[in-house]
């Protein structure tokens, strides 16, 4: 009887180790698929790039460190900074007492040399009739007139000797090389200074320019084109590329670039004062985001969505800006592409796209 009640709860628990033996196969052969990934889409564009503004400063387009010609105590000094010269007007003077002194020497020494020029001559002609009559060797007569031709030489390094001293005499007053505006001061009176060293820093009267400083990577493709806006001015003037200076900043990584300004009372009186430079958009072929980039260089592609799938299509990217990315393509304008979320993507993989976040 025991027997019998037995083997009804054993042959129970025998089939429940075979359903749940069953339910562990069943399992593994049917495993749950991990749905596409959500990505964010845009449309390849037509459109405008933006040209962030420039912020630089007025400056001539003439300027000069202007010094002595020779060295000396400044005696005096006539302008100040922010002072209007004309070309020629008298900026600084030199103490003339040492100058004046190497004149009065060598036009001593200009006096004497001419004086033993005219003493040779006179001694030349005197043995040159004296050969004639053969009273007198043939010697003689080359070595007067050897002493001619060194007593000409030297009256010739005498009288140049003068004139540089007369000239260096004028160079006592420092002159304005052209009109303009004392920029900056950067010797006084009773400074001893040599010859070139700066003095006066001159700002020509009338051209001005925008000196701006331009990253590097905005250089190559910069309008030539731009609206500048002096600090305190309400209206804007027409600015246009003039050069590029030196080499790139090492520690900026930025370009000094000039643009000039047209002739006009508000640019003659704002030198130094700052300057805005504006651009107008950058029309371009196409654009997308630039989080819809993958790659760099030659290897820069973009995740083309095709019939529910992510098809990876190479491209070549013209240049970066903060938002968005100027690429050329044969890819058509409208065409949908990954625009968020690309390093996440394999090629032909299945997308869902984000629901409202389209184009």
């Amino acid at each position: 009887m025991m027997e019998q009640c037995t083997r009804p709860g054993r042959n129970l628990g025998v089939m429940m180790v075979l359903a749940m033996v069953l339910a562990g196969c069943k399992s593994e052969r049917a495993p749950v698929e991990t749905p596409p990934p959500v990505v964010r889409v845009a449309l390849i564009q037509a459109g405008a790039l933006a040209q962030p503004n420039l912020t630089g400063t007025v400056v001539s387009a003439t300027q000069s460190v202007v010094g002595f010609q020779v060295g000396g105590r400044i005696a005096a000094r006539l302008v100040e900074r922010g002072a209007s010269v004309q070309a020629g007007e008298v900026l600084a003077k030199l103490d003339p007492a040492d100058l004046q002194a190497k004149v009065a020497a060598s036009s001593a020494q200009a006096r004497q040399a001419e004086a033993q020029a005219r003493f040779a001559q006179q001694n030349f002609e005197r043995i040159q009739s004296m050969v004639a009559q053969k009273l007198t060797s043939p010697q003689d007569f080359d070595q007067a007139k050897s002493n001619v031709n060194a007593a000409s030489a030297a009256q010739t390094a005498a009288r140049a000797q003068l004139d540089q001293a007369r000239l260096a005499l004028g160079y006592a007053e420092l002159k304005a090389p052209f009109a303009g505006v004392v920029v900056s001061v950067d010797a006084d009176r009773g400074a001893v200074v040599g010859a070139g060293q700066p003095v006066v820093t001159l700002a020509g009267a009338r051209d001005r320019q925008a000196l701006v400083a331009v990253p590097e990577q905005r250089l190559a493709g910069l309008p030539h084109l731009a609206k500048a806006q002096i600090f305190g001015q309400t209206h804007s003037l027409d600015a246009t590329f003039a050069t590029v200076e030196g080499a790139v900043d090492a520690a900026s990584r930025t370009w000094t670039v000039r643009f000039d300004l047209p002739q006009n009372p508000v640019t003659a009186s704002g030198l130094g004062q700052t300057v805005t430079l504006s651009f107008a958009d950058q029309t371009v072929s196409k654009t997308v985001p630039i989080g819809a980039i993958l790659g760099q260089g030659d290897r820069s592609g973009l995740f083309v969505v095709r019939d529910g799938k992510a098809v990876f299509t190479p491209i070549h990217v013209l240049s970066l800006g903060h938002e968005q990315a100027v690429i050329s393509t044969d890819l058509p304008t409208g065409t949908m592409v990954v625009a968020l979320g690309v390093n996440r993507l394999h090629d032909g993989e299945r997308v869902r796209i984000q629901p409202g976040l389209g184009s």
